[in-house]
């Protein structure tokens, strides 16, 4: 049995139902409490690493000066009053310092125990938790389209980085794995660059839909999915969001799932994970032998 966890950043719970889409509508499905700790919205680092672990982002440690790091000290320092500044703004600013000192800012990880720390427990791409290349890539396509790349590159990189990220999930489940987690910034992505922009957005939502039914379709008849986010996306043309600034994060999260309940807070996720998941026991006969001599030969080690 693998439970699949699809954590799709910004899937608005409202958006689901405006736009109308099946995919995102699984056996059950609801409206989740999320939380703001450092800003005034709900921000991607702290609200996964919370969902990961059950705890309080004080007591992850993925806020704050532990959202963002960097190896230069000073720049460390000054990441700290930075933190409240909008998403594109606070990427803007990283690129600029980026390109200056050759240094590049990351999500800080916490070293708490996490949901994916069990036998069988494989997670990619998780903000607070795994690597965080693939959430780089989207964040620096964000700030490229709000320089100068067209929205054909755009939605070409958004939506490829997207295709890797649902493939590994449908790879996972041909594995002894118990719970597969993949970080999603697709929404998120598409969400601030198409706030104002009704039919792009919806074409973004539908393509990840599409994604969503695949990996639903290769579900075994003991796997489960679930999809989840942190936030929603506030935007120009739902009735809701009048008001508001388009583009900002909205506190529509989202959760849905092939099983008779859903979690219906991020603090209740990781107690629901544990409710469902039964462990994989390691094969210790079922090892891999490659010998570090052909590996020196080849030049990948020394």
């Amino acid at each position: 049995m693998t439970l699949v966890i699809l954590a799709l950043d910004a899937l608005d719970a409202g958006l689901v139902e405006h736009f109308d889409l099946d995919s995102f509508r699984l056996a059950s499905s609801t409206e989740v409490q999320t939380f703001a700790h450092a800003r005034d919205q709900p921000f991607t680092p702290e609200v996964w690493a919370t969902v990961a672990t059950g705890l309080d982002p004080e007591e992850h440690g993925v806020t704050g000066s532990g959202t963002s790091e960097w190896d230069n000290p000073l720049l460390e320092f000054a990441s700290k009053f930075s933190a409240k500044l909008p998403e594109n703004r606070r990427g803007q600013l990283g690129d600029l310092v980026g390109r200056a000192t050759g240094e590049r800012e990351r999500v800080g990880r916490t070293d708490r125990k996490t949901v994916f720390d069990r036998e069988g427990g494989v997670v990619r791409n998780w903000p607070g938790v795994g690597d965080g290349a693939d959430l780089q890539r989207a964040w620096d396509l964000m700030v490229a389209v709000s320089k100068d790349i067209s929205r054909r590159e755009f939605e070409r990189d958004l939506l490829g980085l997207c295709a890797e990220q649902f493939g590994w999930a449908r790879e996972m489940l041909h594995h002894e794995v118990s719970v597969a987690g993949v970080h999603v910034h697709t929404l998120d992505a598409a969400g601030h660059a198409y706030a104002d922009d009704e039919a792009a957005l919806r074409e973004v939502y539908e393509r990840v839909g599409g994604f969503v039914d695949e990996v639903a379709a290769a579900l075994g008849p003991d796997d489960d999915l679930l999809l989840l986010s942190d936030h929603g996306m506030r935007t120009a043309f739902f009735d809701a969001d009048a008001g508001e600034k388009p583009g900002s994060h909205s506190w529509r999260a989202y959760a849905s799932a092939t099983t008779e309940d859903v979690p219906d807070d991020v603090y209740d996720v990781a107690d629901w994970v544990d409710r469902h998941v039964r462990g994989v026991a390691p094969d210790e006969d079922d090892r891999v032998e490659m010998p570090m001599e052909q590996l020196r030969d080849l030049g990948y080690v020394e």
